[in-house]
């Protein structure tokens, strides 16, 4: 039997992703960077799986970074094993763009459509946690965080979906302005796990802070397109029940889960069933005498 191409567009994304809201279910993205995640993601019904860089040290079972070569040729690497397995959900890629090595964002995007991805993501960003000082500086020299909003404009011109990933709500209202059809707001590195930032580290937002930003984060965004969709990823929301105080005391609309599946979800699963497995006592079978 031939399988067919995945091919879902910008506008049935948008479609799918309404429809979810109107059911009243929250936008549920999953990170995936190896094909069982993608693929059991699919069964489960997530809304999208999105392929970052940072997947790659979650696969290798170390603390998420990005710094382990060149971001987008990593995604490009990754997504082909996602491909494989998925058939119905939208996959939206992420792109560096300030990658040196690929000035010619608009010949990017357009491979990226090409091979069947349904939607790129400025991933990884340049304006961070730290208020993207750096990202600015570069836009003097064509390399800077005005990058990032041009992605948005050319993955709209190419008919794929603009998810856009800010850090502080002034990346979020440029990212919507330029034509983002979803926003992350990004609360930092997901607590918990055996890898994961733990509580009150310096850096960690507390969830009230992430309160804060997630609803200045949508103010922003409002005030530049009322149909963007907003979801939140990172800090406090490593676990399904530690969503619903932001779900609460905000009108964020889903979250994207990446260490809270890639990671903390397969550390706690495969503990308990290791130990489920150790639980059952032999029927006195020992080791042989070998004295």
């Amino acid at each position: 039997m031939a399988i067919p191409e995945r091919a879902i567009t910008r506008e049935q994304i948008i479609q799918r992703l309404g429809a979810t809201l109107e059911r009243g279910e929250p936008i549920v993205a999953v990170g995936a960077g190896v094909g069982i995640i993608a693929k059991v993601a699919e069964v489960a019904k997530a809304d999208m799986i999105v392929v970052h860089a940072n997947s790659r040290s979650r696969n290798l079972g170390v603390p998420t970074t990005t710094h382990l070569g060149n971001p987008t040729q990593m995604v490009l690497d990754m997504y082909p094993e996602i491909d494989n397995v998925v058939d119905d959900t939208p996959i939206v890629c992420g792109i560096d763009a300030t990658d040196g090595m690929r000035r010619r964002l608009g010949r990017l995007v357009d491979h990226y459509k090409s091979i069947g991805i349904n939607g790129v993501s400025n991933f990884p960003t340049t304006v961070g946690a730290g208020g993207g000082g750096w990202g600015k500086a570069r836009m003097d020299v064509g390399m800077g965080v005005d990058r990032e909003w041009e992605l948005m404009t050319l993955a709209r011109d190419a008919g794929l979906l603009a998810v856009g990933n800010a850090h502080v709500p002034e990346m979020a209202k440029e990212l919507t302005a330029s034509g983002a059809d979803v926003i992350i707001v990004r609360l930092g590195l997901t607590i918990g796990g055996d890898s994961g930032p733990r509580e009150g580290m310096p850096g960690v937002l507390t969830k009230e802070e992430e309160v804060e930003l997630v609803n200045a984060s949508i103010e922003a965004v409002r005030s530049e397109n009322k149909d963007t969709f907003v979801i939140a990823h990172g800090g406090h929301l490593g676990y399904p029940e530690a969503t619903e105080y932001l779900y609460a005391n905000t009108d964020v609309q889903g979250v994207l889960s990446e260490s809270a599946i890639e990671r903390i979800a397969v550390e706690t699963y495969v503990q308990n069933e290791i130990a489920r497995f150790k639980s059952p006592t032999l029927r006195g079978a020992f080791p042989p005498n070998h004295a």
